[in-house]
């Protein structure tokens, strides 16, 4: 039974309080968990505490909402009286069962889980009794993904959060195996993606999304991540009627192809290996090789968020109106990023992370309307590992001491 609505103002969404019973929630509770491949894996390190929650539940205590997500086509009138909105969730429930998502209370829907089959093998008078006692929901409806991620991390406090990019992956699954702009996602154990053939791989577009929406190209881990407070203002900021990730890959899959196309898919030669002294096993050989990389991907999206932070650029497209005055003469652009690469394997203690920092100073040399490097390749590469290497280089300065 829906006992009211309220609009959410933050993420768009209608939020329904449910009131419903042990019962109802069990008859489809084991085929959201079974429906979402993503999704978290069961915690065992708190047995104790979610043995005592079951044997609770067993006795009819009430536990706080379960907050619920009714993702893809709703086919719900929320304009409806409450008794219609109830019926039309019973009925999306039972259709479409798969589209429901957890956003926080998944451990105690395993514990309940439990709890109904131990209490199942006693008396039926007590199974009915344990059946009806109620439990309450809250359901949001009409809730785009990018709202669905936000109310996840605002939620998902607890002692055991899932990492964001865990999130991303779990909301965006269903973009797997489609084309974006002529690319197309697949996931490590399908095979190695080939960019000769405009294949990314998931995991990487998602490092680069989550970069953008950090503004920051390093890894963050996942405790970093939940007490990083500016993630969740930099996200409501964002106008969350678009889908956010697929503007993200779109815009970065035309910066790809304009660089393969101006560098005319350059492969590197024995030649100019040899002429620019590049090691045997470079970072890649050719643009689309580089391009198509985890750190490609985190440092343009951490570029590109700074260049929104710092009123540089209003709104992501307008990176699509600068590419077509992005040219080269020739490809010595690119094996000077090549020869960066190299010294940054050289000299970083986490090479990662160094190539992902020069990466974003690239990119937001490229992209800056105010930078001499603006739409030059050559440019931004030089002046890019110059912004690269000199914090680098005074972190590893060695400071006097001073005696008192």
């Amino acid at each position: 039974i829906v006992m009211s609505k309220i609009f959410d103002n933050r993420i768009n969404s209608c939020n329904l309080y449910v009131e419903t019973t042990f019962g109802e929630y069990l008859s489809f509770a084991k085929d959201i968990i079974k429906n979402n491949e993503l999704q978290r894996k069961r915690v065992r390190a708190s047995k104790s505490v979610y043995s005592l929650l079951k044997n609770d539940l067993k006795r009819g205590c009430v536990m706080p909402p379960l907050v619920l997500a009714i993702a893809g086509d709703k086919d719900i009138n929320l304009e409806a009286e409450n008794s219609i909105i109830s019926q039309d969730i019973v009925d999306k429930i039972k259709t479409d069962c798969k589209d429901i998502l957890i956003l926080d209370g998944l451990q105690r829907t395993y514990t309940l889980i439990d709890a109904d089959a131990e209490i199942k093998q006693e008396e039926p008078e007590s199974y009915q009794k344990f059946l009806n006692y109620k439990l309450r929901l809250e359901i949001y409806v009409d809730i785009n993904k990018f709202g669905v991620l936000y109310r996840m991390l605002t939620l998902n406090t607890g002692q055991t959060p899932m990492a964001a990019r865990h999130q991303l992956e779990m909301l965006y699954r269903d973009k797997l195996n489609t084309s974006i702009e002529g690319v197309k996602l697949i996931t490590d154990v399908q095979g190695k993606a080939d960019p000769e053939d405009n294949e990314f791989v998931f995991k990487n577009v998602i490092d680069g999304f989550n970069s953008y929406m950090n503004r920051n190209e390093l890894p963050i881990d996942r405790q970093e991540l939940l007490e990083n407070i500016q993630m969740l203002e930099n996200m409501s900021n964002e106008d969350v009627t678009n889908d956010i990730f697929e503007e993200f890959l779109g815009i970065y899959v035309k910066v790809f192809n304009k660089l393969c196309n101006v560098s005319n898919n350059y492969y590197l030669t024995d030649e100019d290996r040899d002429m620019y002294e590049i090691s045997d096993s470079p970072f890649g050989k050719s643009v689309r090789k580089v391009f198509s990389t985890s750190q490609a991907m985190t440092g343009f999206g951490a570029a590109i968020g700074r260049m929104k932070d710092n009123g540089l650029i209003k709104d992501i497209d307008e990176i699509d109106t600068m590419l077509e005055n992005i040219s080269c003469v020739n490809n010595e652009w690119f094996l000077e990023m090549l020869v960066k690469f190299d010294k940054i394997k050289q000299s970083s203690k986490k090479i990662g992370n160094g190539q992902r920092m020069f990466i974003q100073y690239f990119f937001r040399e490229l992209f800056n309307k105010d930078s001499d490097s603006y739409l030059n390749l050559y440019a931004a590469v030089n002046n890019g590992y110059q912004k690269y290497s000199s914090p680098v280089s005074y972190t590893h300065l060695t400071l006097p001491t001073i005696r008192l």
